[in-house]
C-alpha cells in the first residue's frame, strides 16, 4: 500500500505541474488569431501554429491534469488532495514567474510560499494512513 500512496502523491504533483502549464497556455491563447485560422495555413510556422499551439496545450494539459488528479484522489482524501494540488499549483506558478518569466519577488512572498509548503507537509504528515 505504501507504493500506491507514494505514487498517488506523485500523480498529484504531476497534476499540479499540468495545472501550471494549463494556466500559462491560457495566458498565450489569442482568440482573434484562432478565429483567423484557415485550413490551408493552420500547420505553417509563420501563420497557423503560433495561434494553434497554446490552444492545443490548453486542451492537452487540461485533460492530463484532470486524469492525474482523479487518479490521485482514489487513495488521498479529497480535501487533502485538493488543498495540496492547489497549493502546489500556486508554488509552481510563482516559481515559473520568477525563474522563467523573470518577474520580481519579495521576501514576504517567499515567506508565504514557505507557509504554503509547511501546510502541504503538514497535510501529508497528519493525513490518514491506509
Amino acid at each position: 500500500m505504501i507504493k500506491q500512496t507514494t505514487l498517488s502523491w506523485l500523480y498529484l504533483c504531476g497534476a499540479a505541474a499540468c495545472q501550471t502549464a494549463w494556466m500559462y497556455s491560457l495566458k498565450y491563447i489569442r482568440l482573434e488569431d484562432l478565429k483567423a485560422l484557415r485550413w490551408a495555413t493552420f500547420y505553417r510556422l509563420d501563420s497557423g501554429l503560433p495561434a494553434l499551439i497554446p490552444w492545443l496545450a490548453y486542451v492537452l494539459f487540461g485533460i492530463i491534469n484532470t486524469v492525474l488528479l482523479a487518479i490521485a484522489m482514489r487513495t488521498i482524501p479529497t480535501t487533502t488532495a485538493f488543498a495540496v494540488w492547489m497549493a502546489l499549483t500556486l508554488v509552481f506558478l510563482k516559481a515559473t514567474d520568477v525563474f522563467w518569466m523573470k518577474t520580481t519577488w519579495s521576501w514576504s512572498e517567499l515567506m508565504f510560499i514557505l507557509l504554503i509548503t509547511v501546510g502541504i507537509i503538514g497535510l501529508k504528515l497528519v493525513g490518514p494512513t491506509d
